[in-house]
């Protein structure tokens, strides 16, 4: 699950053109973590997972279900153009989502 989990998170971060270190610093992480989690290396806390979904305007039960999802697909081919199809509200760039 954490691939898959990984894997949405990167296709969000990437479609909103958001840089690495960009979001790792909004959410308090290093850019390398960032990277761990995208690849499927680490988990992601469910806080982390919270910030981001603001960060990239989306709710984070669409992070879950597509996790889900992909995680029981035999193909990730279908998340860009899902992606693409959310209507996506990021936050405001200018705050800073952790504590």
């Amino acid at each position: 699950m954490k691939v898959a989990t990984g894997k949405v998170l990167k296709a969000l971060r990437k479609h909103l053109n958001f840089k690495q270190d960009f979001v790792a610093s909004k959410i308090n992480i290093t850019t390398s973590t960032l990277a761990n989690i995208e690849n499927g290396r680490v988990g992601v806390e469910v806080e982390k997972i919270y910030l981001m979904a603001r960060l990239f305007g989306v709710a984070p039960r669409i992070i879950i279900d597509l996790a889900i999802e992909l995680n029981e697909a035999k193909s990730d081919l279908w998340l860009t153009d899902t992606i693409k199809a959310l209507k996506l509200k990021p936050e405001n760039n200018d705050i800073q989502l952790h504590e």
